[in-house]
C-alpha cells in the first residue's frame, strides 16, 4: 500500500520545519493573545449566559475566538504565499474569516438577526469558493463547474453552522475540529495531501492548541460566535483542499464524527416534529453528558476517534487499491456510528 511506504525521514526537512514552524507559531500567538485579552478585558464582558442547555455551571467568558481567529489570520497571512497559496485564495480566506470573525463578535454582543447572520455567512463561504479558481475541482467528470461551486459553498456554511452547533463543551471544538486539522497537516508533513492544505490546517490547529489552555475543564473561557463561525468555515476549506489534492473521502472521513453527530440529530429532530431552527441541546455528546458522563471521558472518545479518523484518511488517501479504500472507509463509519450509539446509550 503506497501510503505505509511513505518515509518520514525522505520528506525534505524544510517542509516538516515550516509546517511545524506555523504550527507552533500560530499556537504561541493565540495563546499569548488570550493571556492579555483575559487580564485587560473586564470579567462580565461577553459573559456566557447560564441556561437549561448550558453544559457548564460556573460563568465563564466567550472571548476565546477574539484572540485564536486573528492569531491564525496573521499567521496565515505570513505564512501563506510561502507554502504556495495563490494570493487570490489567500486574501479572500483572510476576508471570508475576518467578516464571520466580526459577525460572531457582534452576534455574541448583541445578538444579530438571523438574516444577517445567514447573509454573513453565504458571503463568506462565497468568497472563499471564489479564492479556490475555477479550476479547484471535486467531481468534474458529473457535475458543471457553476453546480460544483454552489455545492462547495453549500458544504462550508453547513460547516460553519456545524462547528457552532458542536461548540457546546469544555475542550470539544479543539478535539472535534483540531484533532482533524492536526490530522491534515500530518498527511501533508507525509507527503499525502499538499502543503497548501496543511499550512491551513496548521495554523488553525495551532490557534485552537492556543485556546486549549483556557478551555480546560471547568472552563473559564469559551471560544464564543466570533470562534465558532471562522472556525467552521476555514476547517471546511482544509477539508475541501484535502478531498482535492487526495480523495474524495479522505477528505469526507477526517470530520466524520461532527457531520454524523450533527447528521443525526438533525434528523431525530425532524422526525419528531421540532424546529430545527431552534436552539437544543441533543446532540449524541450532550446525551453522554447529561447520563453522567465527564466532561473528560467524553472529549477523551472524540479524541480517540478522530485519531482513528485521521488514519482511516491516511489510508484512503495514499491507496491506489479500491478494496483497501472501501475497508478504511466502512471502518471510519463503523467506529463513528459505534461511538454514537454509544453516546446515545443505545449501545
Amino acid at each position: 500500500m503506497s501510503f505505509m511506504n511513505i518515509s518520514f525521514l525522505n520528506m525534505p526537512f524544510s517542509i516538516i520545519s515550516f509546517l511545524i514552524s506555523a504550527f507552533l507559531a500560530s499556537a504561541a500567538a493565540a495563546t499569548l493573545l488570550l493571556a492579555v485579552l483575559a487580564r485587560v478585558l473586564p470579567s462580565g464582558f461577553l459573559a456566557a449566559a447560564l441556561n437549561e442547555r448550558s453544559n457548564h455551571t460556573a460563568q465563564a467568558r466567550q472571548i476565546g475566538g477574539l484572540a485564536v481567529i486573528p492569531a491564525a489570520i496573521a499567521v496565515l497571512v505570513a505564512l501563506g504565499s510561502a507554502a504556495g497559496l495563490d494570493a487570490r485564495l489567500l486574501l479572500c480566506l483572510a476576508a471570508a474569516t475576518g467578516l464571520l470573525w466580526l459577525t460572531g463578535f457582534f452576534d455574541d454582543r448583541h445578538s444579530l438577526p438571523v438574516a444577517a447572520r445567514l447573509c454573513a455567512q453565504i458571503l463568506a463561504a462565497s468568497l472563499c469558493v471564489y479564492g479556490f479558481g475555477p479550476e479547484f475541482r471535486l467531481l468534474p467528470d458529473l457535475l458543471p463547474q457553476w453546480l460544483e461551486a454552489a455545492l462547495m459553498v453549500f458544504v462550508l456554511l453547513s460547516f460553519i453552522n456545524m462547528t457552532n452547533f458542536m461548540d457546546g463543551l469544555d475542550l470539544m471544538t479543539v478535539t472535534g475540529i483540531g484533532v482533524p486539522l492536526l490530522a491534515a497537516m500530518l498527511l501533508a508533513v507525509f507527503g499525502v495531501a499538499g502543503l497548501q492544505s496543511g499550512v491551513v490546517a496548521a495554523v488553525t490547529s495551532g490557534a485552537l492548541l492556543g485556546f486549549a489552555f483556557f478551555n480546560r475543564p471547568p472552563a473559564r473561557i469559551f471560544l464564543g460566535d466570533s470562534g465558532s463561525l471562522p472556525l467552521g468555515l476555514l476547517s471546511g476549506a482544509v477539508f475541501l483542499m484535502v478531498a482535492r489534492e487526495t480523495a474524495l473521502l479522505a477528505g469526507l472521513l477526517l470530520p466524520l464524527y461532527y457531520l454524523m453527530d450533527t447528521g443525526t440529530t438533525l434528523v431525530k429532530r425532524l422526525i419528531s416534529g421540532e424546529n430545527v431552527l431552534a436552539a437544543h441541546s441533543k446532540h449524541a455528546y450532550q446525551i453522554a453528558r447529561r447520563a453522567g458522563w465527564p466532561v473528560l471521558r467524553v472529549i477523551g472518545h472524540v479524541a480517540m476517534l478522530n485519531i482513528v479518523l485521521g488514519i482511516c484518511s491516511a489510508g484512503v488517501a495514499g491507496t491506489a487499491s479500491f478494496a483497501e479504500a472501501a475497508i478504511f472507509t466502512v471502518t471510519g463509519f463503523a467506529v463513528t456510528i459505534a461511538l454514537l450509539l454509544r453516546f446515545r446509550g443505545i449501545l
